[in-house]
């Protein structure tokens, strides 16, 4: 409180009755513009306090009628709202300034005044090495400093008693150049001589012999090495993608995509898992930011996008959410299955991809299944995300397998594979990349350990369950679960007797799925599949094949697909589990 009530009470009470009109306020500020955005703005980085004097900053004067609220209040007298960044001060002055008048004038009554402040930090002085031309400088101010604390006495502010030490300190901020200005401009003689050590002050490196060391040290400094998720991203460019017939559909759509970002949006990437589609996520975002010099784009997991949202109903921060993924220059989701069943999350997801497409900007989505295929998905944003351009992505082929291993050996293998080992792992391989990176990993710690390159029982060895994990297991069981699922037929009717062509062609097609991925008898597959007899299972066999060779399409209605790309779904069905 200020210094004329001072008399009649105690600092103590000052202290408690500039605490009552903090509160009260907070209070009322609170009221005007909502808790939640008062804890966002004046909860963390903003302190308020009382004054009596004027101090520079953006003052705020207005009166009410009627006398005064309160008995220590002056024209004299203040609230003080400390802000510890540049951007909140701004903010504040623009969009608060007039609640912040109505909370003073409720506390204040007739007369007040508010300030709005940057917080200026206590000047630290360096400890620096002094040289001999130094001592006596020191010296001079070590004995002038009760004539400096006399001055800064004098010309300090007058602050209420009660006041935190906190807020006092912003007072000190120019205490370091008065102490030097005042230390060299005197020429008074020091009344007493403080002996200064050289030994206890950090030396300087000798640049004439320490030179090679210093640039070391900064060039690695300068550096600033990425981290190893930060380094893996880097190196998915279009540059390293292998394309092939398993993606060269997806990897033309997002060449497409990279030379004219608004050609296909949305862009929907979906195929099983390991197969490159987290690879072209990475490299369109390195395409928009380098080439179309896109700042904003914002690369995310659909686990990511829900979390966000989840943290933002939880602290009504809704608003800035918003902001954050619809105002930007590209978007980019990936594993969006992460969103099925997800129903408030949904909704959100719907309104953004709404706001970017009105917009124009790039949205590019990836994914295990097709949109229509993904349980849990709501109409509406499924037809948004086929709106734009759909690419299958499948396991990598063969060719396009082998293509990838020889540029994981030659970037990570010391020693030449024989070309008899890089055609017995390519067989063995799935079409998952991750696995063809774990086992060039293998060989490569190998070869280091044996200082050879390791023999194919050595790589079985130490690799076993590597290559076991390679190669899914299949049974009869799981084609009939698999082809059920994607024709969406039960169990039984595949089992029964009905020779109606929705039921009697799939039940075809798992009997040659079943004969050409497992090492099952014609005689064990048509048992399994209603207890037919094996001429059953030989004729499905050839009729299948007829329908490859034809391009015949297998099922009615919405579950119609060519028998080529049936195949294809039920053996990704059956890699993803």
């Amino acid at each position: 409180m200020k210094e004329d009530c001072a008399t009649d009470m105690s600092a103590s009470q000052g202290c408690i009755e500039d605490k009552a009109v903090i509160e009260k306020f907070k209070d009322a500020l609170k009221e005007r513009i909502g808790a939640d955005r008062f804890r966002l703005w004046f909860h963390h980085g903003v302190s308020i306090l009382v004054e009596g004097d004027t101090v520079e900053g953006d003052t705020v004067e207005a009166s009410v009628g009627g006398e005064p609220a309160n008995p220590f209040d002056t024209p004299s007298g203040r609230i003080v709202i400390l802000v510890s960044g540049q951007f909140a001060l701004d903010r504040m002055r623009q969009n608060f300034m007039q609640p912040i008048r109505a909370a003073a004038a409720q506390v204040y009554g007739s007369t007040h005044r508010v300030a709005l402040e940057l917080e200026r930090k206590d000047a630290v002085q360096p400890n620096l090495p002094l040289g001999d031309d130094s001592i006596d400088r020191v010296d001079a101010i070590d004995s002038d400093e009760s004539i400096v604390a006399d001055k800064a006495t004098l010309t300090s502010r007058k602050v209420r008693p009660g006041k935190p030490a906190a807020n006092r300190s912003r007072q000190s901020a120019k205490s370091l150049s008065s102490l030097l200005s005042a230390g060299a401009g005197t020429t008074r003689k020091p009344k007493s001589r403080r002996s200064v050590s050289l030994v206890d002050q950090p030396r300087l490196p000798n640049f004439e012999t320490a030179n090679t060391d210093t640039e070391a040290t900064s060039g690695q400094a300068s550096s600033n090495p990425l981290s190893p998720a930060a380094a893996a991203r880097a190196m998915m460019t279009l540059r390293t993608f292998v394309s092939g017939s398993c993606n060269q559909l997806a990897h033309t759509a997002v060449m497409m995509a990279c030379q004219n970002p608004s050609a296909a949006t949305p862009l929907f990437l979906y195929g099983p898992s390991g197969i490159g589609k987290t690879h072209l996520a990475n490299a369109i975002a390195d395409q928009f930011r380098r080439v179309h010099r896109m700042r904003r784009v914002m690369q995310i997991s659909g686990e990511k996008f829900t979390n966000d949202f989840c943290k933002s109903v939880g602290s009504s921060g809704l608003p800035a959410f918003r902001k954050r993924y619809r105002d930007v220059d590209a978007l980019i989701i990936d594993d969006v299955q992460f969103l099925s069943s997800k129903s408030a999350t949904l909704r959100e997801m719907l309104y953004t991809v709404e706001a970017l497409i009105e917009t124009g900007r790039p949205i590019i989505f990836t994914a295990n299944q097709a949109p229509s295929e993904i349980d849990g998905l709501s109409r509406e944003l499924i037809g948004r995300m086929a709106s734009g351009l759909v690419c299958p992505m499948h396991a990598l082929d063969t060719a396009t397998r082998l293509s990838v291993l020889r540029g994981l050996i030659e970037q990570r293998c010391d020693a030449e594979w024989p070309e008899s080992t890089i055609n017995q792992i390519n067989a063995q391989l799935a079409g998952d990349g991750r696995l063809l990176s774990g086992v060039v990993n293998l060989v490569a710690t190998l070869q280091k350990m044996l200082e050879r390159m390791p023999t194919m029982e050595e790589i079985r060895q130490f690799g076993g369950d590597l290559l076991r994990t390679a190669q899914p297991t299949v049974s009869l069981a799981s084609i009939e679960r698999v082809v059920c699922e994607a024709f969406q037929l039960p169990v039984e009717d595949l089992r029964g007797s009905s020779q109606a062509r929705a039921v009697c062609e799939p039940r075809m097609l798992a009997m040659y799925l079943s004969r050409q991925l497992t090492s099952s008898a014609y005689a064990q597959i048509a048992g399994h599949f209603g207890g037919r007899s094996h001429s059953t299972a030989i004729a499905a066999e050839r009729n299948v094949k007829k329908w490859l060779d034809n391009g015949k399409s297998i099922g009615r209605g919405n579950n119609a697909v060519s028998a080529r790309e049936a195949i294809d779904r039920i053996e990704t069905l059956l890699r993803t589990g």
